[in-house]
């Protein structure tokens, strides 16, 4: 191996220890000493790799996100639209992925830190956001109305906020209803569909 395959395989593993302590502690977690150490490295060889924190953070949120997003829709192409949303709401608003924060999708796990993040950080969640939506949207293509866009942004918010107030409570009951609750509300949005216009009027 190389000297740049070796360093490209050291900034993985820095990486790699990164992305998961943000699922596990959100950005916060992501401290430069501590990812170093876990990664088997020195602090002074950071800089070899990285300009700042910031930089590390917005290469690891975006990954996270980029594998997140793999993840959630690897196995809905060959669904119909209704049961593609279904299964996307099952698998995120999950017991198993609410137990799980380092394994899952961070936008639960940092998005109110990502609010008061760096600009680098921020660009980096923003455009990662907007292909998760994008997907989403298409799987809303089939719908008659213009709704996709809107639906799709209401089913990403429902799940992380779903997601999100469910790992926040003590009340494992309570925690449990908010999912299904969340699972039921978002898996009727395809029986809602906007009444089609005519001559300009509903």
């Amino acid at each position: 191996m190389n000297r740049a395959e070796q360093k490209q395989r050291t900034h993985q593993r820095i990486v790699d220890v990164a992305i998961r302590q943000l699922g596990e502690q959100g950005l916060s977690g992501a401290a430069v000493q501590r990812v170093m150490k876990e990664a088997g490295l020195t602090h002074g060889g950071f800089y070899s790799h990285f300009d700042s924190k910031a930089d590390l953070v917005a290469e690891a949120l975006a990954a996270a996100l980029r594998a997140a997003s793999e993840r959630l829709f690897a196995s809905v192409d060959e669904l119909t639209e209704a049961e593609r949303l279904r299964r996307l709401l099952a698998a995120y608003l999950s017991r198993a992925h609410r137990d799980a924060p380092g394994e899952g999708c961070p936008l639960a796990s940092t998005s109110a830190d990502v609010a008061r993040s760096s600009a680098p950080v921020r660009r980096a969640y923003a455009g990662e956001l907007c292909r998760i939506i994008e997907r989403i949207e298409a799987d809303f293509g089939e719908l008659a109305d213009d709704t996709a866009h809107e639906r799709a942004v209401g089913t990403l918010a429902l799940c992380v906020g779903g997601l999100l107030l469910a790992r926040a409570v003590d009340d494992p009951a309570l925690s449990d209803d908010i999912l299904k609750s969340c699972r039921q509300f978002g898996g009727g949005m395809e029986a809602t569909k906007a009444r089609p216009k005519q001559g300009g009027h509903e």
